[in-house]
């Protein structure tokens, strides 16, 4: 026997009410029959063949298929059994109506695992076989009523099973054409178990086997018209095989496209996902990166954003080979060899103005000046600034050049400088303009001032007679100074230090003790460590002093050590340490600090070192508000695109009547969605191209783009695929909530 019931109940439950949907039925059905089911409307007829079906579960009793119980089934094994059993005809046909006649009956073989060879033969045969081969291209939304009835019968013809269920297969259709239905489903009944269910028993009367009545939910009628004899299963040999991948990537790519309004809509979600995500992302760095250039530093004061302060590792000079390998890497605009000098600002000083301004190498200057010329001589300097605040007016510049300046860096002040150029720096906007400068000046100035520069700031010891005496702060007692008038190795200290040099008895006779006894000079900085050995030839007082070292002011230098320029330079004149490099592009910063410290320097870019006004702000408001932002943009898109995919429930409803497996409309529903997802990226790699390209200009895409790095083009697109299987897994969720046929019923 093919199907046995026993007394099989169905019940459906509704805001807190119970129907029953048929109640304690008995039935025998097997091959070889047409089983003709009446009654009137609620009678329970539909449910009892959705129940032999499958596509309803049942609550008492039990079914069985073949001698096998289905108590126990789920809604797996249920798939599987309409999957090798059932081929449906449905009253409202049930077919996909975006589908061709072929593309229909096609969609039951791939279902059911068949190859491509397989599936164009037998869809041809049975098209043929039903009367439909002048619409083998035709989409089913434009047939007529017979004719769907004609594809719904040639898909469940082409299934191949045992069992053919029919509900109101003439329901539709004149009679004309319910006679031709009535008699094509007669002849499947020779070696096919055909149940159909009907208002009008008078179409089916002269076919029929069986009769079954039904009323109230119950079995008030079940005749036997004639037997049949035990038939043979006409079914096929092929047992139902699992869809192939292909046919899924086949099916999701066809629904992708077919429906245009709703790839459309579906479209535009992602877009709208990719473009919101990468511009609320590229916002986010953009404000990060607008704090950090109005960072600060309490070591250097040139904290500009794109500078990187080097040094070797081995802590030795740089020579000109490390300057020319540096100048080769890419993303170096300009090398500031004179780094230190970078930090410490001088005075230009004359009877009309004094300017504070960072020294810088004429070398380092880009194009021309606004008003003269660049230095060409030593003793020649650059000036470049806000016209209304350094020089307080273009008139005040103007009136500067040919002009001879003094230069003070901390307490030296011999350096005499001509301007012979100047330069305008203008400012953006009122908050970009400073009251210091720049000056640029010749390499052997810039060297005099390095010089300069290391022997104030270095830690400067002398020993006399065995002690040692550091030179404070500020202070001119035991500091080094250079002249002229002293010979090389030789030292004219003032005439205080003899006392270091008398025996107790005899301090106030001889002021000149000191002479020709050795001193030793030691200095030391972050850089380095000298010492130099000297025999004092003279001391001086404040009535010799002028006369003995050359300068003027005593009080300035009183109880300095005077030591001759060669000497200076070997305690001072030791070259460049340390190193600027100026960046291009700070989009492209990590890379060019990479390649710079593969080259084995030790870099420390300044918008590292910067201290960030709003850094505890950005940490603690703009990271939650991005995260919320995005997180909105991720919840709105994936509320729509779930109302978009509603409109596929019907489709999907119908692959899980015809027996599809619940994975394989996942696969099916997940190529769908990525692919539109990829369309979506595609696109919008496409737009970033053009910007790049200058194909478009639209300043909101040229920030995204300027923001946006290879990795986080890789982030967002991740984040994209993610996003279209957390929508295809809501989706499906939700359509798996219930039976093939109460999902199908949700959406009708």
């Amino acid at each position: 026997m093919m199907i046995q019931l026993r007394n099989v109940s169905k019940f459906y439950y509704s805001k807190g009410m119970i129907a029953s949907g048929i109640s304690r039925v008995s039935l025998d059905l097997d091959l070889g029959e047409f089983v003709v089911i009446t009654g009137e409307s609620g009678s329970g007829k539909s449910t009892l063949l959705n129940v032999i079906s499958g596509l309803d579960s049942y609550e008492e009793g039990e079914m069985y298929i073949n001698g096998e119980e289905t108590s126990h089934y789920v809604a797996a094994d249920f798939e599987e059994y309409r999957k090798k059993y059932i081929g449906n005809i449905f009253q409202n046909f049930n077919l996909v109506n975006s589908y061709t006649v072929y593309q229909n009956i096609e969609l039951i073989l791939r279902i059911n695992g068949y190859n491509k060879a397989e599936m164009r033969r037998r869809v041809d045969e049975i098209i043929d076989r039903v009367g439909l081969s002048a619409f083998r291209r035709t989409k089913v939304s434009k047939l007529s009523g017979g004719q769907r009835q004609r594809v719904s019968i040639a898909r469940a013809l082409a299934k191949d099973t045992d069992i053919i269920v029919a509900d109101e297969p003439t329901g539709n259709l004149d009679s004309e054409s319910a006679e031709g239905i009535v008699k094509l489903l007669s002849e499947i009944s020779r070696d096919k178990l055909v149940i159909v269910v009907t208002h009008n028993y008078d179409q089916f009367e002269a076919y029929a086997t069986r009769r079954i009545k039904m009323h109230d939910g119950k079995v008030i009628e079940n005749i036997l018209l004639y037997d049949t004899g035990e038939a043979e299963s006409g079914g096929s040999s092929r047992t139902a095989a699992a869809m192939t991948a292909g046919s899924t990537v086949r099916l999701g790519v066809r629904n992708t496209f077919n429906i245009f309004y709703k790839f459309l809509l579906l479209l535009i979600v992602f877009l709208f996902l990719v473009f919101a995500v990468s511009s609320q992302y590229t916002t986010f760095v953009n404000k990060k990166y607008e704090s950090s250039i109005m960072g600060y530093n309490s070591y250097f004061y040139n904290y500009s954003n794109d500078r990187v302060v080097l040094k070797k590792s081995d802590g030795s000079v740089f020579t000109e080979e490390d300057y020319t390998a540096l100048s080769r890497l890419e993303n170096i605009r300009s090398i500031a060899p004179n780094d230190v000098l970078l930090d410490t600002s001088i005075y230009l000083e004359s009877d009309m103005i004094t300017l504070e301004v960072f020294p810088h190498s004429v070398s380092e200057y880009q194009g021309e000046p606004d008003l003269g010329r660049l230095p060409e001589a030593e003793g020649e300097i650059l000036v470049k600034g806000s016209a209304d605040d350094l020089f307080m007016s273009e008139d005040t510049a103007e009136s500067m050049l040919d002009q001879t300046f003094s230069v003070w860096m901390g307490d030296t002040g011999e350096m005499k400088v001509t301007v012979v150029g100047i330069a305008f720096d203008e400012a953006e906007d009122e908050s970009d303009y400073s009251y210091f400068g720049e000056a640029y000046l010749t390499e052997d100035q810039m060297q005099q001032m390095r010089t300069d520069l290391y022997g104030q700031t270095s830690t400067l010891v002398t020993t006399i007679n065995g002690k040692e005496m550091e030179a404070g702060m500020g202070d001119s007692y035991y500091s080094v100074r250079k002249s002229d008038r002293v010979a090389k190795g030789k030292a004219v200290v003032q005439e205080d230090i003899s006392n270091f040099y008398l025996n107790e008895e005899s301090q106030d006779m001889n002021m000149k003790a000191a002479i020709g006894n050795d001193i030793t000079v030691s200095v030391k900085n972050m850089f380095y460590q000298e010492k130099i050995k000297l025999n004092i030839s003279d001391v001086y007082d404040e009535k010799t002093y002028q006369a003995k070292t050359g300068d003027n002011d005593y009080d300035m230098n009183m109880g300095a050590i005077f030591i001759s320029p060669e000497d200076y330079s070997t305690l001072f004149d030791k070259g460049n340490f340390q190193c600027s490099v100026y960046l291009s592009d700070l989009k492209e910063a990590d890379t060019a600090i990479k390649a710079i410290r593969d080259l084995g320097y030790v870099a420390l870019p300044m918008k590292d070192a910067s201290i960030q006004a709003d850094e505890d702000i950005i940490s603690m408001i703009e990271v939650p508000i991005a995260i919320l932002i995005i997180l909105a943009i991720f919840i709105i898109s994936y509320i729509v695109a779930g109302l978009i995919l509603r409109s596929r429930s019907t489709y999907f409803s119908i692959l899980r009547m015809l027996g599809l497996a619940k994975r394989n409309i996942r696969w099916i529903l997940e190529v769908e969605v990525l692919l539109v997802a990829n369309i979506a990226y595609a696109i919008f790699l496409i737009v970033v191209a053009c910007v790049s390209r200058d194909v478009i200009a639209i300043a909101y895409l040229k920030t995204l783009v300027q923001f946006m790095q290879p990795r986080d083009y890789v982030i967002l697109y991740l984040f994209i695929c993610v996003m279209a299987l957390l929508i295809s897994d809501w989706f499906a969720r939700r359509l798996f909530r219930k039976t093939a046929m109460g999902s199908f019923r949700e959406e009708e």
